[in-house]
């Protein structure tokens, strides 16, 4: 597993990067594909009807999410999932990313 990215509890407006590439390695055109990124805290989403990625360069696979106060309220280990769709016919999940959210000090 991938050290987790770290976040501070009430963190607001940090861009998490993504580049999505595919068994060989090579990037995935994410034109016509919808990309969002989902959240959980103890399984359950912390983000839901706000999980959408922008395309920052879709067909060299790069997408960003930005994290909003909400996503980072409880502090601990968070998991977000990656997800390419395109309708019915195409759905993609992209492993498991941890994020981990430190308590604030004050």
């Amino acid at each position: 597993m991938n050290a987790p990215i770290q976040l501070n509890q009430h963190d607001a407006g940090v861009k998490l990067a993504f580049t999505c590439v595919n068994e060989k390695g090579e990037p995935i055109d994410l034109t016509g594909l919808e990309v969002d990124f989902t959240l959980y805290f103890d399984g359950t989403a912390v983000n839901e009807g706000r999980t959408r990625c922008m395309k920052t360069d879709a067909p060299m696979g790069v997408a960003e999410y930005t994290v909003t106060g909400d996503d980072t309220d409880a502090a601990g280990l968070l998991y977000g999932k990656l997800r390419l769709e395109q309708g019915a016919e195409y759905v993609r999940n992209i492993g498991s990313i941890p994020l981990l959210v430190e308590a604030d000090s004050g």
